[in-house]
């Protein structure tokens, strides 16, 4: 190579990797760009299935340690029915099973919230974010792999059934998460892996989902101001139980009656008992006095149908609802001596299987209040919570939307 050449080349390098790779100041704008995958969960009949696309975000930082994240996510792929069967009466074929050829299914989403740094050493960095948004699919088309036909036409005529038309559409999601970053320069580093647990609300289910993304960040703009705040990372368990039922619903019907009046009977929804909750929490240091808590709680509920109408009764046993409970809180802790007081406040998430016919609702508000203390290098932690959570349609039977909590908290 000529010399001018070299020198061209050498000239380029020292523009896009400058020597300066050890920079102490935080960039005001990043942007992020790269490949994503989404690990779709087997629910509401769907079959479990994968999704590639990109994934694209800004980042504001307000401080050193404290950002917000705008992200706009597409994936593609296709996804099919799990073979279920058709209680119909058709001649021949009283009860068909329906299996489907995969369609092509397609999810674009809009997430945004805060992230929070957690570690940094030398080049590598850990943050932790929450964000919420909403999830549009497009209508899934899925040809059946045997067609059915069913003597239900306007006219009496024979219906050749020959597909599933599963209708698309907007659904609120949430997700929490992380990002590991290696930084190259000043301007540019390389997203090692962003893991996050996504959970959408579509048509009454909340399945938890994988999403893992992968590639380069671009950051710009003057150094975000320092944070003095000490620099805090907390991880430990929170367990504890239920205050209140989780199903309490009663619903008066009429029947009629052999000698032609009617009758009147209840059906009953109830909870036998009151649940256990536990699961892991982390918390990150923002300000003095202030922090951000994020909490993975498995919770079951219970509920057991009674209907007794006057000349009968039917009891079904007793049903299980599995949940988890996402909350993500801002914590204020008073100054104080040994034990401090705090207030605790923030949306919570919720997923849920294992249905029985309810659709538990995804999201909700919390507020708690606490007390705190040290044992060496323990915090333990006691907390009221009061949860309040959207509603859930049309299906029964619903559960509580308010729910008092008594949980206590050890991290180190």
């Amino acid at each position: 190579m000529s010399t001018p050449g070299l020198h061209c080349v050498l000239a380029f390098l020292a523009l896009v990797f400058p020597h300066t790779v050890a920079a102490q100041d935080t960039p005001r704008f990043e942007v992020f760009g790269g490949y994503s995958y989404l690990r779709l969960s087997n629910d509401s009949g769907f079959e479990s299935a994968g999704l590639n696309g990109w994934n694209v975000s800004g980042r504001f930082n307000f401080t050193r340690r404290i950002g917000f994240v705008a992200e706009f996510r597409g994936g593609y792929g296709q996804r099919t029915l799990t073979p279920y069967t058709l209680f119909l009466p058709i001649p021949g074929n009283p009860n068909p099973v329906v299996q489907t050829e995969p369609g092509s299914f397609h999810q674009h989403t809009f997430l945004f919230g805060p992230e929070v740094s957690v570690l940094h050493h030398g080049r590598l960095s850990v943050e932790a974010r929450a964000l919420v948004g909403v999830t549009q699919m497009n209508t899934l088309l899925l040809p059946l792999k045997q067609p059915i036909q069913m003597p239900f036409g306007p006219n009496g005529e024979p219906v050749i059934f020959s597909r599933r038309t599963i209708q698309g559409g907007a659904a609120f999601t949430g997700s929490v998460g992380a990002t590991m970053d290696y930084r190259i320069t000043d301007r540019l580093s390389y997203r090692i892996l962003q893991p996050e647990l996504l959970v959408v609300n579509f048509v009454g289910t909340t399945p938890i989902n994988l999403q893992l993304s992968s590639g380069l960040i671009f950051t710009s703009g003057n150094p975000a101001p320092t944070d003095s705040s000490e620099r805090r990372f907390l991880f430990g368990l929170v367990a504890g139980g239920s205050l209140t039922k989780d199903v309490g619903q009663t619903t008066i019907y009429s029947f009629p009656l052999p000698s032609g009046g009617q009758g009147t009977g209840q059906s009953r929804f109830y909870s036998m008992h009151k649940d256990y909750i536990v699961g892991p929490m982390v918390e990150f240091g923002v300000f003095q006095h202030v922090a951000l808590e994020i909490d993975g709680l498995y919770r079951p509920m219970n509920f057991t149908f009674v209907m007794a109408p006057s000349d009968k009764s039917t009891h079904v046993p007793s049903n299980t609802i599995v949940t988890w409970e996402f909350p993500v809180l801002a914590k204020y802790r008073f100054p104080a001596g040994g034990v401090s007081p705090f207030v605790e406040i923030g949306p919570s998430f919720r997923s849920s299987g294992n249905l029985n016919g309810t659709a538990p609702s995804s999201y909700g508000g919390t507020f708690g209040l606490g007390l705190e203390a040290h044992a060496r290098k323990l915090k333990l932690a006691s907390v009221l919570r009061y949860t309040h959570w959207a509603g859930e349609g049309l299906y029964e039977p619903h559960t509580k939307w308010n729910q008092m909590e008594l949980l206590v908290g050890v991290s180190l």
